[in-house]
C-alpha cells in the first residue's frame, strides 16, 4: 500500500516521529530492558541522535526522540512504542507498524584498559562507530550541544583505534563502518587531527568517512583520498546567508562559496557520490533549503537533510522543530532536485538514514547499502 507521495506508511510515520517522537508503554520498557542486557536504550551523544534507533516495516530506519531526553518538545505525543506477544510496534492517530528494537552494543557504559570510558572516545549508532578526536568545539553554533556541554580537550590517538576496533569487534552490535567527527578543533591542533585521520585510515581494517569543517590546512583532499577514505561530510547546514549569521557565525564567515567549491574540488577528486553535505531542516525556510540541495548537487556531491532537533543544552532549545508537512514537502522536493541532476540523496547507508530524511532505495529512497549485520529485536 502506497500513500501520499507514493511514501508507504512505515515511512510516513518515520517522518511524524521526528516531529512528535514517541513514548513507550511498560510492556515495551520491560521487552526492551529484557533483551536488552540493562544497557542504555539511547547513545545520546548528540543533538541529532538524542532517541531510540528503531526499524519500522521493512527497513525504515528513524532516531525517534523520547521524553528523556527531549522533554523541550516530546510531551504529549500520540504515538507510542507497544509490545504485543514477542513483537514491538508503533501506533497511533491511525498508524500501526511493527517495529524492532536496536540493541546498544556491549562496550557501551564500558571502561577501556586504562580506566577510561569507551564513550568518552566513541558511539556506536546503527551499523557505524563514530569517533571524535575532540571534544567540545572551537566554534559555536546555536543549534549544537558540544560547545554548551564539553570542555574542549583532544584524546588519545591509540584510544581511539582501540575504541574503533572494540566497535568492530562488538559480540553483540559489531560496528561496520567507521565516522570521525566531534567538534572542529584549534588551529593549534589541527597537526593532532591530520595524524588522527593518518593512523585510522592506516590502522584501521573497514571503511573511514570524515565529517569536518573544511578549514584552511586541516583537510587535504588527494591525501585523504590515497590512504583510502570512503566518503567526506562537509556540512553546510544553513544555506540563508542571514540565518547562518546569525546561527553559525563562524561557519558563515567562512564563507559559501568556500564550502561549494570545496565540495566540487572533493567530489572531483574522490569520484561520484562520495561528498555529502547535510542541511538542517526547520531552521530556515524551505526554499532556503531546497536552494542548498540544489547547490550542492549542481557540483556533484550529495544532499543530506537533518530534521533540526532542539537540544535542552543550546540556546535554541525552545525552538520548534520542523512539523511533518514540512518535512514531508522538503523531502519530496528535494529528492526530485537530486534525481534531476542524477545524485543520490544521502546518506547510501540504509541504517545510517534513521536520523535524516532518506529511506531504503527498496522502499521510496536512495539509500542502497549495508555495511555489515545490524543487530535488532
Amino acid at each position: 500500500m502506497t500513500t501520499v507521495g507514493g511514501l508507504l506508511p512505515a515511512e510516513l510515520l518515520k517522518i511524524e516521529l521526528l516531529d512528535r517522537g514517541l513514548t513507550l508503554s511498560r510492556r515495551a520498557v520491560d521487552y526492551i530492558n529484557e533483551r536488552n542486557r540493562g544497557r542504555a536504550m539511547t547513545s545520546a551523544d548528540y543533538a541529532s541522535t538524542s532517541g531510540i534507533i528503531l526499524m519500522l516495516g521493512d527497513d525504515v530506519w528513524v532516531n525517534a526522540p523520547v521524553s528523556v531526553h527531549n522533554p523541550n518538545f516530546v510531551s504529549h505525543t500520540p504515538f507510542e512504542l507497544d509490545c504485543s506477544g514477542d513483537a514491538l510496534f508503533v501506533h497511533g492517530e491511525g498508524f500501526s507498524e511493527p517495529a524492532k528494537f536496536w540493541l546498544q552494543p556491549a562496550w557501551h557504559g564500558q571502561p577501556n584498559e586504562n580506566g577510561e570510558a569507551y564513550n568518552s572516545y566513541a558511539f556506536t549508532h546503527a551499523d557505524r562507530v563514530r569517533i571524535s578526536p575532540i571534544e567540545g568545539c572551537a566554534i559555536t553554533c546555536k543549534f549544537c550541544d558540544l560547545p554548551y556541554e564539553f570542555r574542549y580537550r583532544t584524546k588519545r590517538i591509540e584510544g581511539l583505534l582501540d575504541v574503533a576496533r572494540t566497535a568492530r569487534d562488538d559480540a553483540v552490535q559489531p560496528a561496520s563502518h567507521v565516522l570521525i567527527s566531534g567538534g572542529t578543533p584549534r588551529p593549534a591542533d589541527y597537526g593532532y587531527v591530520r595524524d588522527v585521520y593518518e593512523a585510522a585510515l592506516t590502522g584501521l581494517d573497514i571503511p573511514v568517512d570524515i565529517m569536518m569543517v573544511p578549514v584552511e590546512g586541516l583537510l587535504d583532499v588527494p591525501r585523504l583520498g590515497e590512504l583510502g577514505v570512503d566518503e567526506f561530510s562537509i556540512n553546510i547546514e544553513i544555506y540563508n546567508r542571514e540565518i547562518a549569521r546569525k546561527v553559525m557565525r563562524r561557519k558563515f564567515d567562512m564563507g559559501l562559496d568556500f564550502y561549494l567549491d570545496f565540495i566540487e574540488k572533493s567530489s572531483e577528486i574522490l569520484g561520484a557520490a562520495r561528498v555529502r553535505s547535510m542541511f538542517m531542516v526547520g531552521i530556515e525556510p524551505v526554499d532556503d533549503t531546497l536552494a542548498g540541495v540544489r547547490a550542492v548537487a549542481e557540483r556533484g556531491g550529495v544532499p543530506v537533510l537533518s530534521p533540526f532537533r532542539p537540544d535542552p543544552s543550546t540556546p535554541m532549545r525552545d525552538d520548534p522543530p520542523p512539523d511533518a508537512a514540512t518535512l514531508l514537502d522538503v523531502y519530496l522536493r528535494a529528492r526530485e532536485i537530486c534525481h534531476q541532476h542524477e545524485v543520490p540523496l544521502g546518506p547510501r547507508c540504509i541504517p545510517c538514514s534513521h536520523n535524516t530524511l532518506t529511506f531504503a532505495s527498496q522502499g521510496s529512497g536512495d539509500a542502497h547499502t549495508y555495511y555489515g549485520p545490524v543487530a535488532t529485536v
